[in-house]
């Protein structure tokens, strides 16, 4: 789900970004949920405990995803960048219009 809200609709795209925010989650999750444990429990109140964490888990999340989004944007500009043109004003080799409308 995560690869689809960052943008991804095709299998391949959902599995690419799967492999590549995998890990990297994964060891963001490792960092930080034993440090913000030992936080919450030296210095904050354990009513207020649930709230820190929803906070910490949504800031994290959506570095994740914004950073997954942003190296897959990277890739699917380096796979275009100079793929696929054949120097003719501005159209792709199959003489679609990078721009999706006719006349431009």
């Amino acid at each position: 789900s995560m690869a689809i809200i960052a943008g991804a609709r095709t299998f391949h795209q959902i599995r690419a970004t799967v492999r590549a925010g995998f890990m990297p989650v994964m060891k963001v999750s490792w960092i930080t949920s034993p440090v913000a444990l030992a936080f919450a429990q030296a210095f904050l109140p354990q009513e207020t405990w649930v709230p820190f964490f929803n906070i910490i888990g949504f800031v994290i999340g959506t570095y994740i995803n914004a950073h997954t989004k942003k190296k897959r944007l990277q890739a699917l500009r380096r796979k275009y960048s100079d793929g696929g043109r054949d120097g003719r004003d501005g159209r792709t080799s199959d003489g679609r219009s990078d721009y999706g409308r006719p006349g431009y």
